[in-house]
């Protein structure tokens, strides 16, 4: 089976059904993947105190992921767009599984940081190429919904797997909890591997090309970028300091904090559901209408934390638009983008939304030391509601593409 990578929207290549199977098989890709990526937060003194480091020293090894990520999303994308995208989902997830394998074995915290980067590399080249991927099995009408079902397997994975994988830790050692995601992943790389549909892309010769210039995508594709950028920044400005906020500025009991952040991740898997129907139905407005909750929950958040009643309901919305708006800005892209340019969409809104990360951290720090965590959603609130703005912008934007410009705009890559 070759799949086509002709525009999502107008599609009339991609088969009718709705590859159920398949899909669930790449959200649990996403699911394991996540899970892996965030576990040395929640292992964080359990390997400190094998490793002998301060346990700031494991944060790290988030941040050196996402800084990974960064780096090499775009040029591996590029690198492997001509190779059959079953074979780089499954070899992604073989390499993953082997360094987080090695991880577990790690004699010494400079070794547990290399085999760290190995995992991210192959991290962001799965993250890329899963959406097209996804996006190529789907029928245009089917798009929000299969990519909300994919996407959902990181909601699941901050739900469910690194709880999951933080009590085996308990139970047992950080390295079981490592070595138990690594033997999961291999197998489920062979699996991909076996059962996954070939989707190969053939360049366009050179002579057939549209200039790049004349391909429409471009703008909005950059004004959803600027939104997913403003959300990596605005999210992790405010959720990597919820502790303090929740301790310090609300006054709730450390005992509550878990129940609470329960609440955000149950009301996430709701969000997911609901992006699932509404993508498909309001393609132009559910993007935006995500955002908004953000703004929402982070103003009240901001100016009433004093009221658990407030609180509680706040963290629901923003739980809630947590799991909406990543399939939904995804679905987005691959709606505007050309067939050229849908991969390295795909990586770059990665990038971006790791850049946006990155600099929140840094920035909720700031914010946190200078005027108290309070001040991190103030200010999270105004930076969803740019993103609001931005996603209207796209949407206009990618509305105004004629159909003929679809066509047009072909670049360099057509299925085969």
């Amino acid at each position: 089976m070759t799949t086509s990578t002709a525009s999502v929207a107008l599609s009339t290549t991609a088969a009718p059904r709705f590859p159920l199977g398949v899909l669930l098989l790449l959200s649990l890709g996403v699911f394991v993947t996540v899970t892996a990526e965030s576990l040395p937060a929640g292992l964080m003194p359990e390997m400190a105190a094998d490793l002998g480091v301060d346990p700031l020293r494991i944060g790290l090894l988030v941040s050196v992921w996402a800084l990974v990520v960064i780096a090499t999303s775009l040029p591996l994308t590029r690198a492997t767009r001509a190779i059959d995208r079953r074979i780089v989902v499954a070899v992604s997830l073989a390499v993953f599984a082997l360094a987080n394998v090695a991880t577990a074995f790690a004699p010494t915290y400079e070794f547990a940081l290399t085999t760290r980067v190995v995992a991210a590399i192959a991290h962001g080249v799965f993250w890329a190429i899963v959406i097209v991927y996804s996006s190529s099995l789907l029928a245009g009408a089917h798009l929000g919904r299969g990519l909300a079902l994919v996407t959902g397997g990181g909601t699941a994975a901050t739900v469910l797997g690194l709880p999951a994988a933080t009590a085996l830790a308990q139970l047992t050692s950080w390295r079981v909890a490592f070595a138990a995601m690594g033997v999961g992943m291999l197998l489920l790389a062979v699996v991909a591997l076996r059962w996954l549909p070939h989707s190969v892309v053939n360049p366009v010769p050179v002579e057939e090309r549209a200039p790049l210039r004349h391909d429409r995508s471009i703008p909005p594709l950059l004004v959803f970028g600027v939104a997913g950028l403003l959300l990596g920044l605005a999210q992790f400005m405010s959720f990597v300091y919820i502790r303090p906020y929740l301790s310090d500025a609300a006054g709730i009991p450390g005992e509550w904090a878990s129940a609470l952040l329960f609440v955000f991740g149950a009301t996430g898997l709701a969000g997911v559901a609901v992006a699932g129907m509404l993508a498909d139905r309001f393609p132009r407005g559910a993007l935006t209408a995500a955002f908004l909750l953000y703004v929402v929950a982070f103003a009240a958040l901001a100016a009433a934390p004093g009221s658990l009643a407030v609180v509680i309901a706040a963290l629901a919305l923003w739980g809630a638009a947590t799991g909406a708006v990543f399939p939904l800005i995804q679905t987005a892209l691959m709606r505007a983008a050309s067939d050229r340019l849908r991969d390295l969409a795909s990586a770059a809104i990665i990038v971006l939304v790791n850049v946006g990360i990155a600099a929140g951290s840094w920035i909720g720090g700031q914010l946190t030391d200078a005027f108290g965590p309070t001040a991190n959603m103030a200010v999270a609130a105004g930076a969803m509601l740019l993103a609001a703005l931005a996603s209207v912008v796209g949407a206009r934007l990618a509305s105004r593409r004629p159909q003929r410009d679809l066509a047009r705009a072909r670049g360099d890559e057509h299925a085969g």
